[in-house]
């Protein structure tokens, strides 16, 4: 009798402890700054993205580019058209506002953070095609015996990759993995406001 006691006093005494106030405005700071950021680091991408298809459709269209030439710039274009819209599409809701009240805000950040993850998984994985196309292509150029200048191009474009992969990628695991802290945290604050 006396331990059943003793934890219904225990119980009392944890029901009756403030539970910490959820601080909204803090959490519509963030989720407005964050959509400030992604708008415009979208628009910085779109701005890229345009200008690198720009680039190859005029090598591609040079009367100096041959027919691979013009086929490898053509097929990046088009390849990195498809990907920014991929891009665009896969954020299309991050970019607007959520609602005003608690819930609808912490609900976007977990849905922004989760968008991150699927972000870098399409982007690592495309970046990673890209290559080994490029790669492909610049074999098949050895094995041809396509001339020198044709071939070097490609194997600047294959070592270069060598560098900035490793880099995209150390960069995407730590955007990946503040995401999932993110999720943690906002996955935390949705229990709370959901509870009774």
């Amino acid at each position: 009798m006396d331990n059943n006691q003793d934890w219904s006093a225990l119980a009392a005494d944890w029901q009756q402890q403030d539970t910490p106030l959820i601080d909204v405005e803090a959490i519509r700071d963030e989720a407005e700054r964050r959509g400030q950021s992604l708008r415009r680091t979208v628009r910085l991408e779109i701005g890229l993205a345009l200008l690198v298809i720009v680039v190859c459709v005029l090598i591609a269209a040079s009367p100096r580019s041959d027919t691979i030439q013009t086929l490898v710039f053509s097929s990046m274009a088009v390849f990195l058209s498809a990907y920014q819209a991929l891009m665009i599409w896969i954020r299309r809701r991050d970019l607007a506002d959520a609602g005003r009240d608690a819930l609808s805000l912490v609900e976007r950040e977990i849905q922004r953070a989760t968008t991150v993850l699927r972000y870098w998984r399409w982007g690592m994985w495309a970046a990673l095609a890209l290559w080994l196309g490029i790669y492909g292509v610049m074999l098949h150029g050895m094995a041809s015996d396509w001339p020198l200048q044709r071939v070097s191009g490609l194997v600047g474009g294959t070592a270069i990759n060598v560098l900035v992969f490793p880099a995209m990628g150390v960069y995407g695991w730590w955007r990946c993995s503040q995401a999932r802290a993110r999720l943690v945290r906002f996955g935390l604050l949705r229990e709370q406001l959901r509870a009774p």
